[in-house]
């Protein structure tokens, strides 16, 4: 197709000249800038292809058209001609590239597949490609010539020579290519440019080209066909329809000639992505071609066909003809009906359909609806070709619908009648809700659903969440009452779930029941098991659920008598001073937001009156860790508790230093008593 494609689109452009071993030159001032551009865009079309030229993978990326717009500049060229004639564009490429064209930005590894090259080079034969791309061409070529012109070449046939070279190389190749010739030869012209090439065949057939150039052939724009008439597409017939496929047929016409004639068709279902071309040439001004369904994996249906005609200047013509349909030919039966409805049942307000499906006879038909409830008529709908009936059911009862057919070919008739739908009440859900707001673990919660409707008994499911978490789902069943004992504490609900015979449920979630554990004390312990009096003790207790806050009242006991009683606080502890010595209990008294009370006692604790010498620490014990705090002491890295400096000088006189460390020491060994 590629090749075939080529031939057909290409435009021809003129070789170059037959080299010659002595270059003629023509003088700078007699050739016009316009003249150098065209003859520059004669030798780069020649060199680089034609309009329909398409290079599907030019090292990583797509080039296209007379000069070889490559990667993105080949996007922003089909961009332009898009532009040009959007529906046109659009038929020629398909919804795909070309939404792809009008959206993409970058194209820089773009490569085309088979069959986009083929489309591609279709859209690059109109005549909107071509008018873009001769002015494209002029403004790219203008530029070479002037980047050329600015390095401060003159000759006509140099800048010709530069001008394709930057076409190949780009313009920092080309301007460091005019840099390593001068380098080498010490001046610019069309000799020195050539031997400081790499003279291949491209460079050789410019070089030649820029020689033997006759200016007064490049009076006008790039090189290219004068004709602008579109051929004429006429007498399209569609005929010899089987189940194998169809032919299309047209007369063709030009005021040149009509060169190839393409056949574009595509299974409608597939879309236009899915096209297949087909090239015939026309004879004696008339085409034709039969549309084989086997091309198309032998599917039955509907197919879309376009015809496109092109002349030898590639001006073209298309013509679209409607979707024909190809059917599957079956020998016609015996003329019968059947009818079914979405539903056999259904609750109020439900929208019922029921469909009528004949066969059979000339496969044209009419149908004709009437709908009973409870065997009394109340609807009635005439003879149409829509084989669908639906009704509104705002009465519940039993729906039956009686379908006559007639074959509209030949009056044939054919009845049916539908199996009853039967129409129920929907289900209601009146009231869902347990038996209480709030419960202490352990106690039983009593949900109780109220509901009616549905069709026959109903049953229940009931799901149970703890703080928005599922805990708990049970089976369907006929209790319309469900008892749940939480597990744990939280903030409980339930959703029941209301079934009927016909498995329709509804649903609804129930308010919230707060569980919380009952108030309870204990752990009642001091910070120390041993003090002297004036230290600060801490009470605390462990309080456990209850409803809200809670206040504490810690009551303090030394050798069984009451010493200390603190006011209410909002606390599981309490700070205190030890007033005596002795031994040391405690109680709590502890009351929540419901007025709930529990208490509990316990603790034990030593105390004497003053500490020991050398105690340093104050735990009611002589050790090495008493010598060490003394040290620290001594060294002012710590300060003793206030009040309590005379447990850390050992040798009473007065002030806490190394010696009282060292005689704490030796008495924690039992070297010595104090």
């Amino acid at each position: 197709m590629k090749s075939i494609l080529k031939k057909i689109f290409s435009v021809i452009l003129a070789a170059a000249a037959v080299i010659s071993a002595v270059p003629v030159f023509a003088s700078a001032a007699s050739v016009s800038f316009d003249r150098i551009v065209n003859a520059s865009t004669h030798i780069i079309i020649t060199n680089e292809g034609n309009y329909s030229t398409v290079v599907r993978n030019d090292n990583g990326a797509l080039s296209i058209g007379q000069i070889g717009w490559h990667a993105t500049n080949a996007l922003n060229l089909l961009k332009d001609i898009v532009a040009e004639n959007p529906s046109q564009a659009l038929n020629i490429l398909g919804a795909t590239l070309y939404n792809e064209i009008i959206t993409s930005v970058n194209w820089e590894n773009r490569i085309a597949t088979t069959a986009e090259a083929s489309v591609l080079k279709i859209l690059l034969s109109t005549s909107e490609s071509k008018k873009v791309q001769d002015e494209t061409a002029y403004e790219y070529i203008s530029s070479y010539v002037r980047h050329g012109q600015s390095l401060g070449i003159t000759e006509p046939e140099s800048l010709v020579f530069f001008a394709d070279y930057q076409n190949q190389n780009g313009y920092t190749g080309a301007e460091n290519f005019f840099y390593q010739v001068k380098a080498s030869y010490g001046t610019i012209n069309l000799l020195t440019l050539y031997n400081g090439s790499s003279k291949n065949t491209r460079r050789t057939r410019t070089y030649n080209f820029c020689a033997e150039i006759n200016w007064n052939n490049f009076t006008g724009g790039a090189s290219g066909s004068s004709d602008t008439q579109a051929p004429e597409i006429s007498n399209v017939v569609v005929d010899n329809i089987t189940s194998e496929g169809y032919r299309v047929s047209c007369s063709v016409s030009d005021n040149t000639s009509v060169i190839a004639v393409f056949f574009a068709v595509y299974y409608k279902a597939d879309g236009v992505e899915g096209v297949k071309w087909y090239q015939q040439t026309p004879s004696s001004g008339k085409a034709s071609h039969t549309v084989k369904i086997s091309e198309f994996s032998n599917r039955f249906g509907e197919y879309c066909t376009y015809i496109y005609a092109f002349d030898s200047a590639g001006n073209y013509a298309y013509a679209e003809l409607n979707a024909i349909n190809v059917k599957q030919e079956q020998p016609q039966e015996k003329l019968s009906l059947t009818i079914t409805s979405q539903v056999s049942r259904g609750e109020k307000g439900d929208v019922i359909k029921w469909s009528a499906a004949a066969s059979g006879g000339s496969g044209s038909y009419l149908y004709a609806f009437s709908l009973y409830r409870d065997n009394t008529l109340i609807e009635r709908r005439n003879y149409v070709d829509y084989s669908d009936f639906t009704y509104t059911a705002d009465t519940t009862g039993s729906y039956t619908v009686m379908v006559s057919v007639v074959d509209s070919a030949n009056g044939a008739l054919a009845s049916a009648a539908s199996t009853p739908v039967n129409i129920f009440e929907p289900i209601v859900i009146d009231s869902f809700g347990p038996n209480k707001t709030a419960a202490i673990f352990g106690e039983m919660i009593l949900w109780t659903v109220s509901a009616s409707g549905g069709e026959g008994a109903l049953s229940y499911s009931y799901t149970v969440y703890c703080d928005d978490e599922i805990i708990y789902s049970s089976d369907y069943s006929d209790d319309y009452r469900f008892a749940f004992k939480p597990p744990k504490e939280g903030v409980y609900t339930a959703t029941v779930y209301v079934r009927d015979e016909r498995s329709q449920t509804k649903s609804v979630k129930s308010d919230s029941v707060t569980v919380i554990r009952p108030l309870s004390a204990g752990n009642v312990e001091f910070s120390k098991d041993y003090a002297v009096a004036g230290m600060s003790v801490i009470c605390s207790a462990e309080v456990i659920g209850g409803s809200g806050s809670y206040t504490c009242v810690f009551s303090i006991f030394c050798d069984g008598e009451l010493v200390l009683k603190s006011n209410p606080v909002k606390s599981n502890s309490y700070t205190f001073t030890v007033p005596k010595e002795g031994k040391y209990t405690a109680s709590v008294t502890v009351t929540d937001e419901d007025t709930s009370e529990t208490s509990a006692a316990g603790g034990s604790m030593t105390a004497d009156a003053k500490p020991m010498t050398g105690d340093a620490n104050l735990d009611g014990k002589i050790t090495a860790g008493d010598a060490r705090l003394a040290l620290r002491y001594s060294a002012k890295l710590e300060k003793p508790q206030e009040g309590f400096e005379s447990a850390s000088d050992a040798n009473n006189d007065g002030k806490i230093t190394a010696a009282d460390a060292r005689l704490i020491l030796r008495v924690a060994a039992k070297l010595q008593n104090f």
